[in-house]
């Protein structure tokens, strides 16, 4: 049965899922390429045992690099655990990445090598050593007699880079694994594939395959979420049951109207992760996958796995449900003091579970307290603990004494039909101290005395966007998320008092 702190570590998911069902795919890749977990759990040993011999026998401490990029995710996975069972720290990245931001991880992370994909050519240093895979395929897929525990280091993750520079922290083993039991894997007995969209080399490939691909009970399809016309396309080949999306990925998805081509009917459920969803790309959602349901899991990395759970309900879009198990939430003012029902106030999160920790102590310090995650966001919860979220802390913009909420400014700034992409940051103005800015790429044609005017009919007069910029594109980082800060950056100094 399950435990509230699991004593299973990560290699341990694999292989109870070899143990049960050792001929069954784990990982489909676009329909093209699949392996077992039979056959997963055998090459990453034989991995494991050549990683071993390289870095002397000893792999507690040692951090290595897993560098991959495209459709890759079989090498990926094997690497992967194969690391794991080593008893090394993995670290994610791939080829996208400039190879300035690659070195200044790699040094900032201690790695000692780079596992990589064959289409990538990484050169080797004196200090750092550079292999495929199949470089480290030793042959013998018997399990290496390594011993690993709940609290050591399986991963060193990153950020998205949002508000900055992205920031390493560390996820023990007993994170992912925490309140699994051998009981709460489950077989796979739901014929509905499961299609997970997510970019190789960050913190989702890295759950998507330590977690999604050893527990769900739903056959797996991976795939990158760049291509809206594949994803659409395999859910109707193999009438997935359920579709992961972020906000970035399924408002890609609808601009294509995949339902006019493809039968999405089989989707029953739509997970919602990385950010809340605009309202009217959920609704469109729904009408192009009319068995669905939208369901929300809202977290911050550093609280992983203290998690609020909830179905999103595009009249309701600021609501992130209510917390899940091994779950506790308060909202606190800034001495970190609850405040009372129905007041703003900072959202902690925690749980029993091995902390993830920065790898720079001072932001440990501002982060984490007595048990409890600063999740640096705004929000409020209901009597019955039902939490809405109101902005980060960082974004939630000051004009004339008021505050406002970035996301309901963003949320109504959908709304408009030219509208394709929007984010709505605050810029400095002599006045009222921050104006109220929305930036947009448009798919029509709409001027700003008609953007304004449509916004003034759905928002609060101290809400309505001061200025109105126009970008061919929003820049992203590597999970899709608007990068907010290089916006307020770059608009400030080219423009400190005036819009376009």
């Amino acid at each position: 049965m399950s435990v509230p702190t699991s004593a299973l570590v990560v290699p341990d998911l694999l292989r109870l899922r070899a143990e049960q069902l050792p001929a069954r795919e784990a990982i489909n890749v676009r329909g093209l390429r699949t392996i077992t977990y039979g056959d997963w759990d055998a090459r990453s040993n034989a991995v494991a045992h050549g990683l071993l011999a390289r870095i002397g026998g000893r792999g507690r401490g040692v951090r290595v690099a897993l560098l991959y990029s495209g459709d890759d995710w079989i090498d990926y996975a094997i690497a992967y655990f194969g690391v794991l069972k080593a008893g090394a720290t993995a670290m994610h990245v791939n080829d996208s990445l400039p190879v300035a931001e690659l070195e200044r991880r790699f040094a900032q992370c201690e790695v000692v090598g780079v596992i990589h994909g064959a289409p990538i050519t990484w050169e080797g240093t004196a200090d750092r050593w550079s292999l495929t895979t199949a470089d480290l395929d030793s042959g013998d897929h018997s399990a290496p007699e390594v011993d690993i525990r709940p609290v050591d280091i399986a991963d060193i993750l990153y950020t998205s880079g949002t508000t900055g520079p992205a920031k390493p922290f560390t996820n023990p083993h007993g994170t992912p694994t925490y309140g699994r039991g051998s009981a709460a894997l489950g077989t796979l007995d739901d014929t509905a594939p499961l299609l997970a969209p997510m970019p190789m080399g960050t913190t989702s490939s890295s759950t998507t395959v330590a977690v999604l691909a050893t527990t769900t009970p739903s056959p797996l399809i991976v795939c990158s979420p760049d291509d809206p016309e594949e994803l659409a396309r395999l859910v109707a080949e193999h009438g997935c049951g359920t579709v992961i999306l972020t906000p970035w990925t399924a408002i890609r998805l609808m601009a294509i109207r995949p339902h006019e081509r493809y039968d999405l009917s089989s989707v029953k459920s739509i997970g919602n992760a990385s950010a809340p969803m605009p309202p009217r790309i959920a609704r469109e959602l729904l009408r192009a996958m009319p068995n669905a349901v939208i369901n929300s899991a809202y977290a911050q990395s550093e609280a992983v796995p203290a998690i609020m759970l909830g179905t999103v309900d595009p009249d309701r879009p600021m609501s992130v449900g209510r917390v899940g198990r091994g779950t506790e939430m308060v909202v606190v003012d800034e001495h970190g003091d609850p405040v009372p029902t129905g007041e703003l106030g900072e959202i902690w999160l925690r749980s029993e579970a091995p902390k993830r920790l920065y790898l720079d102590p001072g932001l440990n310090e501002k982060v984490h307290a007595g048990g409890w995650t600063r999740t640096r966001d705004l929000g409020r919860a209901t009597e019955d603990g039902e939490l809405f979220l109101f902005d980060r802390k960082v974004d939630a913009i000051t004009t004339s004494g008021r505050l406002v909420s970035s996301l309901e400014v963003e949320a109504a700034v959908y709304e408009h039909p030219a509208v394709r992409e929007a984010t709505v940051i605050g810029l400095p103005d002599e006045e009222r101290g921050q104006a109220v800015t929305a930036v947009v790429v448009l798919d029509g044609t709409a001027d700003d005395a008609e953007l304004l005017g449509f916004l003034a009919r759905r928002l609060e007069p101290h809400q309505v966007p001061a200025r109105i910029h126009r970008l061919p594109a929003l820049p992203r980082g590597g999970t899709g998320k608007v990068l907010k800060f290089e916006l307020r950056r770059t608009l400030a100094r080219n423009t400190p008092y005036g819009g376009e």
